[in-house]
C-alpha cells in the first residue's frame, strides 16, 4: 500500500498529491484505521500494511452537530460520527478550539460546530468543559 501521498489538511479535507479526496465513503474507511506512532505522527494501517500520513493541524474535523433523542452527535468530514454522552473538556489553542475523539486534542471543531455546542459550556477555572443535556445538574 503506497498512500504516502496522502494529506489531511488544516481544514480538515483530505488530498492525495494535490487533488482533493471528495468520495466521503473512501474517506470513512481511511479515518477509521488512522492510528498515531509513538513520535506523534499519524499513518494508516490496513491490516499488516501501513503508511505515513501527512497531517497539518490534527486527523478529525468536527463539521456537523446533529441533535437526536438520545443528545448530541458530532459529525466529521470524514463522515465518522462521536456521541457527546459525557462531559467533554475544551481544548483551545489560541482561538482555535479542540476536542479529544481518540488521542488528545485530536479533533479541531468548525466554527458552526463550536457556536452550536457554546450553549452546553461549563466553565471551571481556566478549564471549559461541553456538558450536554441531561448531564447538567
Amino acid at each position: 500500500m503506497d498512500l504516502q501521498e496522502i494529506t489531511i489538511r488544516k481544514n480538515g479535507k483530505w488530498y492525495f498529491g494535490q487533488v482533493e479526496m471528495f468520495r466521503r465513503n473512501i474517506l470513512n474507511i481511511l479515518a477509521q484505521h488512522i492510528d498515531r506512532q509513538e513520535d506523534g505522527n499519524y499513518c494508516i494501517r490496513l491490516g499488516e500494511d501501513f503508511s505515513m500520513l501527512t497531517v497539518e493541524d490534527v486527523p478529525f474535523l468536527a463539521c456537523g452537530y446533529m441533535e437526536e433523542a438520545e443528545g448530541i452527535k458530532l459529525v466529521f468530514h470524514d463522515l465518522q460520527e462521536m456521541p457527546l454522552s459525557q462531559e467533554t473538556r475544551l481544548i483551545l489553542k489560541g482561538d482555535v478550539p479542540y476536542i479529544t475523539y481518540r488521542w488528545e486534542g485530536d479533533t479541531r471543531l468548525s466554527r458552526g460546530v463550536y457556536w452550536k455546542l457554546s450553549e452546553f459550556f461549563d466553565f471551571r477555572g481556566d478549564d471549559i468543559y461541553i456538558v450536554p443535556p441531561g448531564l447538567k445538574s
